[in-house]
């Protein structure tokens, strides 16, 4: 099948959609609330709870509850630390996932709009998007990977930080699994 110009003006449009949407603020949506989530405030993560109160985790391990510290022990401050730095890796992942889809529609937006107006193929045009992307969907599995241990290390500090549990606001239902094309992570 040839190319139609409708196949042109939607890779043009594509181009156009991702690279601002790449650079977006990077934040996780708990999906239970739409007003909880986890955010960064410098180094400190900031949890936002269903009842709209917040704890902030230090890199250090010291856990804030709006604005009261909350005793911890060593192996709970290693678990807030290691939760601090679990957050900072999704966040620098998801940026880097961001400028992998600005490059990636850099690099393969000329070549494919030659292919277009030479007449090729659209399966053939498709398949080399596909193969040029493959990197960046891996980037996603990875980032998936990531982010389900950070629920699983979540729940792990409200078991042991009674404290903690009104903000453990990521949520593990199987709707919200990564999906990166067909493949579930």
């Amino acid at each position: 099948m040839k190319t139609q110009p409708l196949t042109l003006a939607a890779l043009l449009a594509l181009a156009c959609l991702a690279a601002p949407a790449a650079q977006a603020d990077v934040r996780l949506d708990s999906g239970r609330h739409h007003h909880t989530g986890v955010r960064l405030d410098g180094d400190d993560v900031l949890i936002r709870a269903q009842d709209r109160s917040e704890a902030r985790i230090t890199p250090a391990g010291d856990l804030y509850i709006g604005d009261r510290q909350v005793g911890v022990t060593a192996p709970q401050r290693k678990l807030l630390v290691q939760y601090n730095a679990g957050i900072h890796d999704i966040e620098h992942r998801g940026l880097e996932i961001g400028r992998s889809a600005i490059t990636l529609v850099g690099g393969i937006i000329g070549p494919l709009v030659t292919a277009a107006l030479a007449g090729e193929d659209d399966d053939e045009i498709e398949a080399r998007a596909r193969a040029s992307a493959e990197p960046l969907k891996q980037q996603g599995r990875e980032l998936c990977k990531v982010a389900k241990a950070e629920y699983r290390l979540q729940e792990q500090i409200a078991e042991q930080l009674p404290a903690f549990r009104p903000y453990t606001v990521m949520d593990n239902d199987s709707d919200d699994d990564c999906h990166i094309d067909d493949d579930e992570v």
